[in-house]
């Protein structure tokens, strides 16, 4: 599982699948202080552990598909290291289901079984059958909902009736997720997404080809939220959304002068925007 010596440190935790784990607790938490409740350290490790499976499965099964040759360094390393990918894989998913068993609620077990569902569509459409493939609803839009559906998940089952303080923030952060891996598709340009007409480079070109003006946009609309709610922690999260925007926005325009890995680490780390009112 060894990778070229001269890989930069900052990678590490991409390549390690722990950035967007990483960003799954951070965006749980703030769902968490909108409707003011406590998450256990169990609720945490199952959507720790359950995006990171998520992430590597990914990942192995690109690495699985003999037609695809690895063309990031994401996926260059689950090739090499494959069944210790694996390995890592079945003792945090036996981890996962005895917590889940344990500690979930009825909600929780129902909202987990829709997730997993439009997980499932996602890599059979990603890796077995194309024809599940919808090129009005491109793979980096379900992939942003699906992982804001996750970080939400628990917060929501353990305060159903405070769904109406919830919907808009998660329906945002929703929305940012997807731009975000839109901006990912756009900079990385892999052979795959190239060559597929219902890809979203090829069926949304005029979207990407304005991605920024959608990031300005998105985060002047979020300001606006942000000014209109009383809450302290539903401005909190309106403004980190915006501050998330305008960072998209600004690194695509400058896009040509950082590497495409350094690209998506600065991509992933301007969606942490939370912590800033977690420290202050």
């Amino acid at each position: 599982m060894a990778t070229n010596s001269r890989t930069p440190w900052w990678i590490w935790p991409n390549l390690l699948n722990l950035d967007s784990p990483f960003l799954a607790l951070i965006w749980q938490e703030q769902f968490a202080r909108i409707i003011d409740i406590n998450l256990t350290l169990i609720d945490r490790i199952l959507l720790f552990s359950c995006t990171w499976l998520v992430y590597c499965t990914d990942r192995i099964l690109d690495g699985l598909n003999s037609g695809i040759k690895a063309e990031t360094s994401r996926h260059k390393i689950h090739q090499k290291g494959k069944r210790i990918w694996i390995g890592i894989s079945a003792i945090l998913l036996i981890t996962a289901i005895i917590l889940a068993i344990n500690c979930l609620n009825n909600l929780a077990w129902i909202g987990g079984i829709i997730v997993f569902t439009l997980t499932a569509i996602h890599f059979a459409a990603t890796h077995w059958t194309p024809i599940l493939r919808n090129r009005i609803w491109p793979k980096e839009w379900h992939v942003g909902a699906v992982f804001t559906m996750g970080c939400s998940l628990q917060v929501w089952s353990l305060k159903p009736d405070a769904w109406i303080n919830l919907i808009l923030p998660i329906l945002s952060f929703g929305a940012l997720c997807a731009m975000s891996c839109s901006h990912i598709t756009v900079w990385e340009v892999i052979t795959a997404d190239r060559h597929n007409p219902d890809s979203l480079l090829n069926a949304h070109s005029s979207f990407v080809s304005r991605i920024s003006w959608f990031d300005i946009g998105f985060g002047l609309l979020c300001l606006l939220l942000g000014i209109m709610f009383n809450s302290a922690e539903l401005q909190k999260t309106f403004i980190a959304l915006a501050i998330s925007a305008f960072a998209l926005a600004w690194l695509h325009d400058r896009c040509n002068q950082f590497s495409t890995n350094l690209l998506r680490v600065i991509a992933d780390i301007g969606l942490y925007t939370p912590i800033l009112f977690f420290l202050f």
